[in-house]
């Protein structure tokens, strides 16, 4: 019973929050808002028992993604002369998105059908993808890791001519 209260109150915010981010005006607080957004994500993998997953999300979304958009926001310069011409254009368009996004969800929704499952719960979900990416997924998992370090040795070298 508790856990279908905490679902419907981080339900409410998260669909809150979410059209918040949308009508805000000030990108500022649209990203804030959208930081919100992005932690009541975290409370569902919280509440599903993926507490590794929740704690990404909390980490790479919350922590990097929206510091990243802050930097960006704070160091490009913003342009207030569109007309009302370019706003109402901007507006349309908008709507017309909206409106078939929500008609081609509708579509999607009403021709699924839902399987309902029991669900059997994860025990321990770190040492699960621990294992997961030493056994089955070792190969990708090099790859990548060969890939980021040649990233940051790219950069190093890149940030190193420009100093001389």
């Amino acid at each position: 019973m508790i856990e279908q209260v905490i679902f419907f109150a981080l339900a409410a915010v998260a669909i809150i929050s979410a059209i918040a981010v949308v009508l805000s005006r000030n990108l500022f607080h649209a990203v804030m808002i959208l930081g919100g957004f992005l932690l009541t994500i975290a409370g569902f993998y919280f509440l599903l028992n993926a507490d590794f997953v929740g704690i990404m999300q909390v980490f790479v979304y919350v922590g990097g993604v929206i510091v990243v958009m802050l930097f960006g926001i704070m160091l490009t310069p913003h342009e207030a002369n569109i007309t009302n011409a370019a706003k109402l254009q901007q507006k349309l368009g908008t709507y017309i998105a909206v409106a078939a996004l929500i008609g081609l969800l509708a579509m999607i929704f009403i021709r699924t059908t839902f399987i309902t499952s029991p669900a059997e719960p994860v025990k321990d979900t770190v040492s699960l993808a621990g294992k997961l990416f030493m056994t089955n997924y070792v190969l990708p998992f090099e790859v990548i890791s060969v890939l980021l370090l040649a990233a940051l040795v790219g950069a190093i070298i890149v940030a190193r001519k420009e100093e001389h």
